[in-house]
């Protein structure tokens, strides 16, 4: 008497062609008509506060009451580097009047 075959499970065969999108890098430069200009970075909050020896809670404060230099993309907080050079100034002269 034969033996009765087990049924074997479907193999899978990758489809032929298809690859896995790569992940695409931050984007952290503007793009630049020239390329004798210099190319703008944009910090996040901690990274800038890392630069200035801060706290990042204090940049978003101060960033949201429009007390200091800052971008938003959208509603992303970013600063530039001149941003963080004015602030670094603004707080050497003794920044504004308290009120």
């Amino acid at each position: 008497m034969p033996r009765e075959q087990t049924p074997t499970r479907p193999t899978r065969v990758r489809a032929q062609g298809i690859t896995r999108p790569q992940p695409q890098p931050a984007l952290t430069t503007a793009p630049v008509e020239n390329p004798d200009e210099e190319k703008v970075v944009l910090y996040t909050p901690d990274q800038a506060a890392n630069l200035l020896q801060i706290r990042a809670s204090w940049l978003r404060r101060k960033a949201a009451a429009r007390a200091i230099p800052c971008r938003y993309v959208g509603k992303h907080l970013r600063f530039t580097r001149s941003d963080l050079l004015a602030i670094a100034d603004q707080s050497a002269q003794g920044g504004p009047a308290r009120r």
